[in-house]
Parts: C-alpha cells; structure tokens; sequence
C-alpha cells in the first residue's frame, strides 16, 4: 500500500532475552546490558565467525555493521570489523579500514549495536543462548528491567484509556496492548527514510547534514527536508523571467516545471523543529547579494529624487521610481497582496520558511480566499493575478516560482487547512517527527562549530551553482529522466493510485497526483546538486564555466538521484496518507475521527493477521476467508495503519504487526 525502498531493522534485546522463561525470570532481578562492553560485543562476533556466518556480503549490511560497532566502541571495534568483513568474498584490507574510518567520522544514521544483535539473530545466532551467558550484568538503555517494564506499563495505561487504543480493551488484554506498544514503537517502519539511504551516494550537501544529524532519523529527516525546500526555492529564483528564461526545468506532464517545494513538518512542541531555521542559512548569500543590488539602487533613486525635487514643476517630468525592496523570503505574516509584491520585486520569486506556522495560519483565517489561491496557482506555476483600483496597482506574475515550508503542531494542522477540498492542502508534502519518545539530548554532542556557521559554509558551497543556473539566460537547461527511469517511475504511482484509491477514496487521488510531482522535483534536485559536487571535485571551486557547458541543453537524471528521490518521497507518502486520513472532509472517507473505535469486523481481522512482516496480498487472503470485500479490506488496513496506528508500514506493500502471543489475547 505504501511505498518505501528499503528498510532496516533494529534488534530489540528486550524480545529476545523475554523469548526465555527462565532467562525472564532471572531478568527481572538483574540489571541487563548485553550490548554495553567490549566483552559482549566480542562473544557475539566470535559467535558469528566461528559459525561460520557472513552479514556482510551486502554493501548496506557492511555499512550497518561498521556504524553498528563505531558508535558502540570507536576505535575498539576496528577489529571485530575486519573479523567480521573477512567472512565475506569481497573483503579487502585496505578497503576495510577506510570505510571504518568514515564510519568512526560519521557514527550510524539511527544504526546502533542492537542492529549487530538483529543481524546475527538474522544469521542464525542463538541469542537467547547469549543473553542466559551475559545476564549478570545485562541492563536495557541503562535501566534495570523491572523499572523499565514499571515505567513503560503506566504510560501505557493511560494510552489504554485514552484514544485508538482503547478501542480494544474489552477484546484484548493489557498485557497484549503492552506488546503493541513496546514492540511496535520499536518496530522498523516506513516513517523515516535517511536510515534508507545510500550515505556514499549522497552529494556533498546532504552527506554533510547526514554527518551532523544522523543519530536521530527522524530529526535528520527534518533537516534533510529544510535544505532541499530551501534549494528548491533557490533553483525558482535562478529561472529568470518568461522572457528571458535561465536555470534549470522539466517537462512534467506537458507542462515545463520548476524546482519550489511545498512542505509542512509538524510534530509536538519541545521536538527541536526550531532548529530548521539553520537550513535558511543555505541562502544567507544570496540574500546578503539582493540586499547589496537594493541598497545600490536606492542609494541611485535618493541622488535622482533630490535631483528631482531641485528642478522647477515645468522641468521636473515624471518622478524617479522607487526600488522595490527585495528579500528571498516572504515573510509568513504578509497579506496575500504583500506576498503577491514580494514576488512581483523578486521577479516571479520567493521563499516562504516559517518555524511557526501559525503566523501563516492567522493570516490565512483574515485573507482565506487570495491566500488559498495564490498558494495553489503558485504550486503548479501559474499566472498570479492581483489589481488593486485605489492603489491603481496591477500585478500579473507569470510562471510564480514559490517555495514553502512550515513547521506546526499536530493542532495547528486544521487552521492551515480548514478544508482539503480546494485542494491546497493536496499541495504539500507532510512529515511527521515523533515525540512519543521523552529524553534529554546530548547538548555537548556538537563541541567544535555552530550549526549555523555549518550551514553558512554550505550557502557558500552552493553559491556558485546559483550563479551559474542565473547565467543561462535564454538557454536554460532541461532536466530529463531516463527511459528505465520512467518507466519505474510510472510503473510506481500507478500502483500507489490503485492502491491508496482503494485505501482511502477518491479524495487520495489529487495527493497522489501530486505527490509524484514532488517526486520529479526531488530528483531534479538531487541531480543538479550533484553536478555541482562533481564541478567542486574535478576543478575545486575554480572555472565557473565548467558547471555546465554553453552547449549542454539536457541534464540527465542520475540513478542514485532517482533511488534517492524515491525513497525520501516513499516515506513522504506515509506522512501524508496519514494526514489524510485523519483530517480529509470528503464524504468518502471513514476515518475522520481521530479517537475512532474498532469494530467487531475491525478487531477480527487485525487478530487474523500474521504477527512480524506480512504482504498485503496476505492480508486480502485472510479478509475474503472472512466474507469481506477488497475495499472493505483495504479501508480497514488503512484504519489500522493511518489512524490507530497498530501496524506500520515496512516498504510498498508490506506491513509489521507487533507480536501478540496467544495467551496474551481475548
């Protein structure tokens, strides 16, 4: 149902040492901590080794094995890394230690030594045999079990008694509802996608943000999000005028398309949203550039308006005009005339980035009609209307080039849209940053550089690339993806439609649509970003020329761009299914409420299903055996994901259930 390139799971100690009653008993008197110590760690790799066991012929599962013992130990895992390296056919010294080295450098993108466990669980290790070995100084994040089991179950009482959960407590026992909670938070999803992705493949830019961000996925995510959305604004603003056309585009559709990004991330307070300011810094060049060209200018308009003024009423003709001021963002507490100006200054172009999205939503209650309006023409890059008769002002802006992005709570989501159906709210891209996990961060992790002199440096980075994209007037460079890349792309959202149609109605389809938009954008992106990258690489920042070449007319899409794209709008389309289904309107959509009760019908079919990964195709097996129809099937897997929350989604078409034994049910 939903779409998602790859995942990675996350081995939890606690199912495994739990799987044991002997091993559970003894347990809940000791403080465990199978995972903390050199010793441990090199009873597991010896475990491995003497087995006979690889898990690390595959590129991904090298690179989760060296992040895996990194974190964990540093330098001290370097040799468990080429102990384990060496059982693979592709081992080669050199290569080792240099990967490890980058590992040590950068850590592991929410890959931690748990991950090492599920692995060798994966290979056939015995773990419960390794946890009856290592329980007298075993301990869970640092915390004995019976305060971990004592903290988790009160939090989880009151889940029982408050919201979806509830819906199964007269079928279902507490402690079958412990195991959702537990296991399922636990459980790898489809919710975060820069723990998918390819980290060597990454261009400069985002493997830099990666390496800053990488141990949260979710917060990575967000700033992964921030900068491409600031990027993507940029790109607008190199595209020149209808006139005068420069940068770079597609043709999507038939239509030719620019870069801009609508995103909204919204999540509860205290989550660090705020921190997404610093992705603004991507454009502190350009905006100090615009700045310097204003100044100028006006400076040019006070000489000519005092020379002006000097001169007699017959000599004086018509008065210089003022400069407009010009600024790359919009503020988000502008009128939507003054969004419209704005633009107009800039030249069809602009960036909407507020951290606080109800300074958008405020003026979207007073002025509801023209900012609706213009937010959804500007997405799709068409003309921009605005005539002001007392003001004797007439603006039409051809080929708007907006981008947005807007940080909110959960709350604030029905002001920004009190209504999906004029379709804005179809516009944008949502990711949703967890909170249901309560800690206090390292604030000490980042010792040497400000965030935001990280992100300055990176504005310089990019600067050149703006330059050059400005410098194509009346030559602009198409963006293409290949014939292969296509036909995936196709073969994808027709799937997704089908299937979300079924999920959620016909209201889905415009997201959908949308959504695949987004995907194009993504990738071409990504792929101008790594032209860039490889122009630092091959001339270190000199012969600005060489970015692209006065004959080059195409720009063809990368396929690690493409994977890329796909992956981060794969987990996108989770987010926003989820929004949806919560907050859509249309009459054909079942899940408005978001305290919905499970029904008999519901209960039973999530009972049905198999516990672990299952495909969705299972799932349509088990709901005819039952007498149900295909859409009804599908609505209540929907229910079961985008509402309740009590499966996940894995990867396209595949779904995790939490494991619920028996006994533990009614």
């Amino acid at each position: 149902m939903f779409f998602i390139m790859e995942k990675i799971n996350c081995f939890n100690p606690l199912e495994w040492a739990n799987k044991n009653n002997s091993v559970d008993n003894k347990v809940n008197n000791t403080e465990m901590d199978c995972a903390s110590t050199v010793d441990n760690i090199g009873e597991l790799v010896n475990a491995i080794v003497s087995n006979g066991r690889c898990i690390t012929d595959d590129y991904n599962d090298w690179l989760k094995v060296g992040f895996a013992l990194a974190g964990a130990l540093g330098e001290g895992g370097r040799q468990y890394f080429h102990q384990l390296s060496s059982m693979s056919g592709k081992y080669n010294q050199t290569e080792c230690d240099k990967k490890y080295n980058n590992c040590l450098r950068s850590s592991g993108n929410g890959v931690n030594i748990e991950t090492l466990y599920w692995m060798a669980g994966n290979a056939g290790i015995n773990l419960s045999e390794l946890a009856r070995e290592q329980l007298s100084n075993e301990s869970i994040n640092g915390q004995s079990f019976k305060s971990f089991k004592a903290s988790s179950t009160k939090n989880i009482e009151k889940d029982v008694k408050n919201g979806v959960l509830g819906g199964l407590d007269n079928e279902m026992t507490l402690e079958a509802l412990k195991l959702v909670k537990l296991s399922g938070d636990k459980a790898t999803n489809g919710y975060t996608f820069s723990d998918k992705l390819e980290v060597d493949n990454l261009d400069h830019i985002l493997r830099t943000i990666f390496d800053q961000h990488h141990n949260d996925a979710a917060k990575c995510d967000a700033m992964i999000l921030g900068a491409l959305n600031v990027i993507s604004g940029l790109m607008g603003g190199a595209n020149g005028s209808t006139q005068h056309r420069s940068g770079i585009y597609g043709v999507y559709d038939g239509r030719r398309v620019y870069a801009p990004l609508f995103n909204i991330i919204y999540s509860g307070a205290g989550n660090e949203k705020g921190n997404l300011v610093f992705a603004k810094m991507l454009a502190w060049q350009i905006k100090k550039e615009m700045r310097r060209t204003y100044e100028a200018e006006k400076q040019d308009y006070d000489r000519a308006m005092a020379e002006w003024e000097t001169k007699g009423k017959k000599e004086r003709g018509e008065a210089p005009k003022e400069p407009a001021y010009r600024d790359p963002f919009v503020p988000g507490n502008s009128s939507s005339s003054a969004v419209y100006r704005a633009l107009d200054a800039n030249g069809g172009w602009g960036m909407m980035f507020e951290t606080e999205a109800d300074t958008v939503s405020s003026m979207i209650d007073s002025d509801y009609g023209n900012y609706s309006d213009l937010m959804r023409k500007a997405h799709h890059h068409e003309t921009l209307s605005m005539n002001r008769v007392t003001e004797k002002v007439h603006i039409d802006i051809d080929e708007p080039r907006l981008s947005i992005l807007l940080t909110c709570t959960p709350g604030q989501l029905p002001k920004l849209f009190p209504s999906f159906e004029n379709g804005l709210g179809s516009r944008f891209l949502f990711y949703n940053m967890p909170d249901d996990v309560v800690e206090f961060h390292d604030v000490f992790a980042l010792k040497n550089t400000p965030l935001e002199d990280i992100y300055k440096r990176l504005g310089d980075y990019l600067l050149p690339l703006f330059h050059a994209m400005q410098q194509r007037v009346d030559h602009p460079i198409q963006f293409v993806m290949s014939q292969t890349q296509q036909q995936e792309f196709i073969r994808t959202y027709k799937e997704i439609l089908q299937e979300q149609f079924g999920m959620l109605g016909k209201g889905i389809r415009a997201f959908v649509f949308r959504i695949a938009l987004e995907c194009f954008r993504y990738a071409m992106i990504l792929t101008t970003l790594r032209r860039l990258s490889s122009w630092r690489e091959n001339f270190n920042g000199s012969a600005p020329e060489q970015l692209f070449k006065d004959e080059e007319n195409a720009l063809v899409c990368d396929d690690r761009d493409f994977n890329t794209a796909m992956t981060i709008v794969g987990c996108l389309i989770n987010h926003t299914a989820r929004v949806y289904a919560v907050l859509a309107k249309e009459d054909d959509n079942p899940f408005v409420s978001k305290n919905t009760k499970l029904s008999a019908d519901e209960i039973k079919m999530y009972k049905a299903l198999p516990e672990g990964e299952f495909p969705c195709a299972d799932a349509m097996d088990i709901a005819y055996g039952m007498g149900f129809s295909r859409s009804k099937a599908q609505r209540i897997i929907s229910k079961l994901c985008n509402v309740c929350r009590l499966i996940n989604p894995v990867r396209h078409g595949v779904y995790f259930k939490s494991n619920i034994t028996d006994e533990e049910t009614v």
